[in-house]
């Protein structure tokens, strides 16, 4: 991102809500400071591209930015809707385990309707060493998610769950702590989710949201 667009993102924020402005910073710093001795999951992140990146994963300027995201609000609970080749649910594992304060583990919950997506996941968190941090749930969203009781601090929403996206976000919302924010990436390629996710941004309804310039736009949305 550009400093010109990191200034009309910071900008967007503002103006969307004034309560945010703890966020704004991570706009401008983007790379969190690499610790001296990389994890395995760090070493992993860097050499993602020759190992095994899948057109439908995250992409690593969206990663770093959820890791910001996840830091700021001290999350204790994140759930992704799908788990594409992984890869996501590493760049989360590798944030949450060091919130402070933080659950010891199972801080991200995983849901994923394709056993072979689900096992690949699976093998890549333990390849990064932190799947101590994950619980992938091979099983229907809508059904899983009942089971679901602690606030959730953030929601990813990825590739394969866009159709269902709109009944989904009723679901989850109620679970939601106030300030919790949910995140599509790559969202100029998902018009149909975009266009069911304007439909609760409105003036008084649950969620306000923005398109960050990143990685083919991201969708941020904050619930009020």
């Amino acid at each position: 991102m550009t400093p010109a667009n990191d200034a009309v993102a910071a900008a967007s924020i503002a103006a969307i809500d004034p309560g945010l402005s703890r966020v704004r910073a991570l706009l401008d710093a983007r790379h969190a400071p690499e610790r001296p001795k990389r994890s395995l999951a760090r070493r992993l992140l860097s050499r993602w591209p020759r190992v095994g990146a899948t057109p439908e994963g995250l992409p690593a300027e969206s990663g770093r930015w959820l890791q910001q995201l996840v830091h700021a609000a001290r999350a204790q609970l994140v759930v992704t809707l799908g788990t594409a080749d992984g890869l996501a649910a590493v760049w989360l594992a590798e944030a949450l385990r060091s919130v402070p304060g933080g659950r010891s583990d199972r801080a991200l919950i995983g849901f994923e309707q394709d056993p072979e997506s689900a096992r690949r996941a699976r093998d890549v968190l333990r390849r990064a060493g932190v799947s101590r941090y994950v619980d992938i749930r091979c099983d229907a969203p809508a059904r899983a998610l009942l089971a679901v009781d602690a606030p959730i601090d953030l929601v990813l929403l990825l590739d394969g769950f866009d159709a269902d996206a709109a009944a989904l976000t009723d679901l989850l919302l109620p679970k939601l702590r106030p300030g919790a924010s949910l995140v599509a990436p790559q969202i100029v390629r998902r018009r149909r989710l975009a266009d069911s996710m304007a439909t609760r941004c409105v003036a008084g309804g649950p969620l306000q949201g923005l398109r960050l310039p990143i990685d083919g736009d991201l969708l941020w949305l904050v619930k009020r």
